[in-house]
């Protein structure tokens, strides 16, 4: 088991008020679905000055929900944009040589790590998760080889998931479909 802190580096995100303009992405935690994929940018943008440019993510950062009721990790794609996180996020800028980011994302959001990640938290409405505890929260740390093979099995099954939701939906219209038509009666049972 390694500590978070030994891995990488940890920082707050940005506050800042979002509007409909800005020159980059500014995420929320009511920006992620039920798959934490981040959906709905079209009010949540902010302009960069130069203070803020620590807050952009970067290859291999992840981040992690620090406050809150919903305890989850992102990691960051490059083809995703220019983004920074709410200050409801902690940014982990994880050294690429020791893990790769989307392995600690997936780590952080298994459902033992979320749950010690919950138990972190304090406060009685609003639950928040202090940043040394963060940094001294301990993973798994195989090697980069063993992460890679564990990103491609979730990545499979990732896909899976995916044409499985396409195939029920597209299972969905045609029932649709044939109710019209037997409602109609332009189909004899």
């Amino acid at each position: 088991m390694t500590n978070i802190n030994q891995i990488a580096e940890v920082q707050f995100g940005l506050y800042k008020k979002k509007s409909k303009d800005g020159d980059t992405k500014y995420l929320t935690t009511g920006h992620f679905d039920n798959f934490l994929n981040p959906t709905l940018f079209d009010d949540s943008f902010i302009k960069i000055t130069g203070k803020d440019t620590k807050f952009l993510l970067q290859p291999n950062d992840v981040i992690l929900t620090g406050k809150g009721q919903r305890i989850f990790a992102w990691s960051y794609n490059e083809s995703f944009g220019k983004v920074v996180p709410s200050s409801l996020f902690y940014i982990i800028r994880a050294d690429a040589t020791l893990i790769d980011s989307r392995y600690l994302a997936a780590v952080l959001n298994s459902e033992r790590k979320r749950y010690e990640l919950e138990l972190l938290g304090v406060g009685s409405s609003i639950t928040s998760i202090a940043k040394n505890d963060v940094l001294d929260f301990e993973i798994p740390l195989p090697s980069l080889e063993e992460q890679q093979k564990v990103i491609d099995v979730l990545d499979l099954l990732e896909e899976e998931i995916a044409l499985t939701n396409q195939l029920l939906e597209k299972k969905k219209a045609l029932k649709k479909g044939i109710l019209n038509e037997l409602i109609t009666n332009k189909i004899k049972l």
